[in-house]
């Protein structure tokens, strides 16, 4: 892709080329890609994107040279997505008020736009899980993107302990959660019983464990991790459903991609998670 982009601009030299597509400002058929190597085939679109402008004319989301300590994978006037790390709570709870990625996120939004913007939870990752996570920077942008988000296509990586029965399937079934905050498999006629699908597909195994996509048909508490351990296969790592394993920070589970329609332009985008080292180290 770096090629392509090197011939659109012209004189352009190979570093802003790479500096274009690294920080999501390129984008392959709709989708924004941020590696360079990408392999692009005749007759694929390719797109470069300027910087949203705030109100003083600036790049919006700009702080100068101030890093924000969390790794932003797209962001433009209504929303931002980011790369939550495992072990960092997504919002507050009881217990914890500050260290949570929505507070780092809503500093850098506010300190980037003196302010004027604040910031919205559209969807949520266990505090375990990392990967890629939406911010709405207005309400309506908010309530659009919950309301289109049973059609956002969301695609998780995990590694889990043993083998899946089949090759590829469907996991189907009603959850339930009790007071410890644990989820399980329950009867659809429990009180509070939910229905939730999973599907999933065996990547490769080696040895005692496998990698597994998934791809979520519902967005249940846990689901994932109480499906996979229903089929005897828990995520490497959950100590919840499975085994911990000693040094590890989170479990084996990657919001990898995410696609959905934006919520104030007539396209749909799609926003893809680097698969981090722990995961890579399991298998």
């Amino acid at each position: 892709m770096e090629e392509a982009v090197l011939r659109m601009l012209g004189s352009a030299s190979r570093t802003k080329a790479r500096k274009l597509i690294k920080n999501n400002r390129v984008s392959v058929n709709g989708s924004f890609q941020s590696s360079p190597g990408l392999h692009v085939r005749p007759g694929e679109s390719i797109e470069i994107s300027r910087p949203e402008k705030d109100r003083s004319g600036k790049p919006a989301g700009t702080l100068g040279k101030k890093r924000p300590r969390f790794n932003i994978l797209f962001e433009d006037e209504q929303l931002i997505v980011v790369d939550k790390p495992a072990g960092l709570l997504a919002i507050a709870t009881d217990k914890e008020k500050i260290k949570t990625l929505y507070r780092q996120v809503s500093d850098y939004v506010k300190a980037a736009t003196d302010g004027e913007k604040i910031i919205f939870i559209v969807h949520r990752l266990d505090r375990d899980v990392s990967g890629a996570m939406v911010f709405a920077k207005d309400e309506r942008s908010k309530k659009r993107l919950q309301d289109g988000w049973a059609n956002a296509e969301k695609i998780y990586h995990a590694v889990v302990d043993g083998r899946p029965p089949e090759k590829e399937g469907t996991v189907r079934s009603w959850l339930c959660e009790n007071r410890a905050h644990r989820v399980y498999v329950c009867d659809k006629t429990t009180p509070g019983a939910e229905e939730a699908a999973t599907h999933y597909r065996v990547l490769s195994s080696r040895g005692s464990r496998s990698v597994v996509e998934v791809r979520l048909e519902t967005g249940r508490k846990h689901q994932i991790r109480v499906h996979m351990a229903s089929l005897g296969c828990p995520v490497a790592g959950d100590r919840l459903y499975g085994t911990a394993i000693k040094g590890m920070s989170g479990i084996a589970l990657h919001a990898l991609s995410l696609s959905f329609d934006h919520p104030a332009k007539d396209r749909r985008i799609s926003i893809k998670s680097p698969l981090p080292r722990r995961l890579k180290e399991l298998v």
